[in-house]
Formats: C-alpha cells, structure tokens, sequence
C-alpha cells in the first residue's frame, strides 16, 4: 500500500457531514444538540450495556459539549473520526414512540451546514442518538463503528438504518477495508444483529478489557465487516431491513 493509498483517506474524511434517508437524517454534531446529548447518555436503559462510558451523577451539558469539542478535534484535525448525530424528523418518529416524546425534546427546523451544501430540516426534530466511524487508519484502511441509541427507540428499526448509512459511508466513501464493532457479551440484541443480519461471525473475545467502574470487568466481542462481505451480502442484507 503507497502512501498515497493513506493519505487519500485521512483527505476524504469531511470536517461536517450529514446523511438523509427515508428512516433516518445523520447530523453533525453540535451545540444546540448538547441538552439531547447529556439526557442521552444519562438514561440509565440507554446505557445499560455501556456502564463503562456512564458517570455516577450523569451528564451535564457542559461534559456534552466537552465532548463534542473532543471529537470534533479527533474529525477536523486529526482525521480519526467521522461523527454523527442521529436525528428523526417528527413524521419519522414511529407512531408507537411519538407519546413517550416530551415537547422540549423538539428542536426546531433548521438548515444544517456541511461540507458544501446543507440539509434542510423543514419540520420539528430529536435527537435520539449518535453513530459514526473512530480510530480511522489510513495505513491499514481500517476503522471502528459504533452507535449510542436512546432505548426508547430499540428494535424500532432506527439503529439499522443509522448503521447502514455509517457503513455504506465509510465502505463506499472512505474506501475503508474493514470495519469493527465491538459490544459486550451481555449485549445479546446487538450480537444477534451482527451475525444474523450483519452475517458476520464474531473475530475474538477478549476477557475482561472493558473496566465497567464498578469493580468488575466485561470481555469484549470483536466483530469485523470487510468490504467484499459488504458488497456480497451484508449491504443488501441491511438494506432488505431499513425498508421493512
């Protein structure tokens, strides 16, 4: 691999982005999304399977925009990431979702600004997650993927379509050859979703690397995509679901 081969990705990663799907709208993230944010990784069901991450009075605003301003930087200068806010429009939320929504959850419509152009968000929106693409690696096109979803909207269809739209980014866009996820033995829904949806097998366990803060350790379960299993099945696999 050349040089040129890595440096090609660092310069595709973008310093603002956004994605608009029929089920979904991915944002970059910012400042009037922090409120969101902090209640996000606050909510004790939304966090159950990332303790690790969690702090024992939970987030305040200013910690969600310490936050943002960090991963910023990670995406911006250092080229390590590619950040989203996963945002539903209110004709998006599921009907049966939207009671459970208060009214200061609303954000109004806006224009978000990205690299070249905007995404017009013509209707009042939440926040109901973040997603998005870390530890990017030029040299070896590789990266990580992730995805924090408020519990709310679990096994609504919402994580599939924020995944998706992250993977076809970084396969199609960035070139990537693999990317990783990893989650927790306990997190059984999201192991079933890589290997039955996904079609991928797990790559490793490793026991007991995550400190969960309490005393106690959790194995991680490794899960990698190539990009020949994207084109070949997962894609379409993934697709099939976000039009159920």
């Amino acid at each position: 691999m050349s040089y040129s081969d890595r440096d090609s990705i660092q310069e595709r990663v973008p310093q603002r982005w956004g994605i608009q799907s029929a089920k979904v709208v991915l944002l970059p993230p910012d400042d009037y999304q922090d409120t969101a944010i902090a209640r996000l990784l606050s909510d004790l069901e939304t966090m159950k399977y990332l303790r690790f991450m969690t702090k024992p009075n939970g987030y305040t605003i200013e910690d969600a925009a310490k936050r943002r301003k960090y991963r910023d930087d990670c995406q911006i200068n250092k080229k390590e990431m590619v950040n989203f806010s996963i945002a539903l429009k209110r004709s998006q939320i599921p009907d049966s979702i939207v009671d459970s929504i208060q009214p200061d959850e609303y954000l109004a419509p806006r224009k978000v600004p990205i690299d070249g152009g905007s995404i017009d968000l013509d209707e009042p929106f939440i926040i109901v997650g973040c997603c998005g693409l870390s530890s990017i690696d030029g040299h070896n096109h590789s990266s990580e993927a992730g995805i924090i979803l408020d519990a709310r909207f679990w096994r609504s269809g919402v994580s599939t379509a924020s995944l998706y739209l992250t993977l076809e980014y970084g396969f199609e866009f960035l070139r990537l050859h693999r990317i990783v996820l990893l989650t927790t033995g306990a997190n059984v829904g999201m192991r079933g979703w890589m290997e039955n949806v996904v079609g991928v097998k797990v790559e490793s366990v490793r026991k007991d690397v995550i400190y969960m803060g309490d005393g106690t350790y959790a194995d991680s379960w490794d899960y990698a995509v190539f990009d020949h299993e994207w084109s070949s099945h997962s894609k379409r696999s993934l697709l099939e679901r976000t039009k159920r």
